[in-house]
């Protein structure tokens, strides 16, 4: 399919960026990695009169710790999450999350915030700051402000970014002692989107989960807290933790080319009681 001719403008800045979003008023798209926005061009599912590119901004990339938080420019890529020894150490969960993310090539180019402000309910980063408890940094040039990953996540590919705003930090607490994680997945081939993902984080004290948060991707229009398996597993250990998960209610998950509905929700149990058993005996082990 041949492209429809498009401006392409570079932006010296973030607060460049997002003028020149104002000024496309809803017909241009930001351009960071590219590994989303070009096969959606190509598909002619997007029809765009211009293309901003945010690659060369420097300020945007980077990750940093600071006050108990891991400080990740919207630009840092893929493969920089999964090799970074801060993230590694300190969030270890967000690195395993992006290890299953497309191949080699796709890492090494694909952004943070270009998946996060995509939003694409199967992926693997959205469910991980989910999970993790990740606050977004959001900015129009002039104002900036934070938006929690569970309230920036609306719906397929709907985010509570403005026509006129970019991400430009994410924030996301280090994990302390007595801490575990958990990531599973389930898809057609290594690399695709999930199928069904699940990931878990759990604080163990004397052998028992004293806290919890498990997620999903993959069987909604969001990633999906699961909270009345955080609340039930309270107080298990390795050897009753299984038991203590029983179905999984509420979840509608879609029937596609990929998998049907039913199969998902199987998949969603067990990728589910995985997550959590790894993130059980690390946190032992921690």
């Amino acid at each position: 399919m041949f492209v429809k001719p498009f401006r392409y403008e570079r932006a010296a800045s973030l607060a460049d960026a997002a003028a020149m979003l104002r000024e496309a008023a809803g017909s241009a798209k930001v351009l960071a990695g590219g590994q989303s926005l070009l096969p959606m061009m190509n598909l002619g599912v997007l029809d765009l009169e211009a293309l901003i590119d945010v690659s060369h901004v420097e300020h945007a990339r980077g990750i940093e710790r600071e006050d108990g938080f891991l400080s990740i420019g919207a630009l840092t890529t893929h493969g920089e999450l999964e090799r970074d020894a801060a993230i590694a150490d300190g969030q270890p969960l967000v690195a395993e999350a992006a290890r299953w993310i497309g191949s080699s090539r796709i890492r090494a180019r694909g952004t943070l915030g270009g998946s996060l402000a995509h939003s694409d309910p199967a992926a693997e980063l959205p469910l991980a700051m989910v999970v993790a408890g990740a606050i977004y940094e959001l900015t129009d040039g002039p104002t900036s402000r934070s938006v929690p990953a569970t309230e920036f996540h609306e719906s397929f590919f709907t985010t509570a970014l403005a026509d006129d705003e970019l991400i430009e930090r994410i924030r996301v607490p280090v994990l302390g002692p007595g801490w575990g994680w958990g990531f599973a997945e389930v898809s057609r081939r290594r690399g695709d989107f999930a199928l069904c993902a699940a990931a878990a984080l759990v604080r163990m004290a004397e052998g028992r989960i004293v806290e919890s948060r498990l997620g999903l991707a993959g069987v909604g229009d969001r990633p999906a807290r699961l909270g009345a398996v955080e609340i039930a597993v309270e107080g298990a250990d390795a050897a009753t933790l299984a038991d203590r998960i029983g179905p999984l209610e509420g979840l509608e998950p879609p029937s596609d080319i990929g998998a049907s509905a039913e199969h998902r929700r199987h998949l969603a149990r067990v990728l589910a009681v995985r997550a959590l058993t790894d993130a059980v005996a690390r946190g032992v082990a921690a």
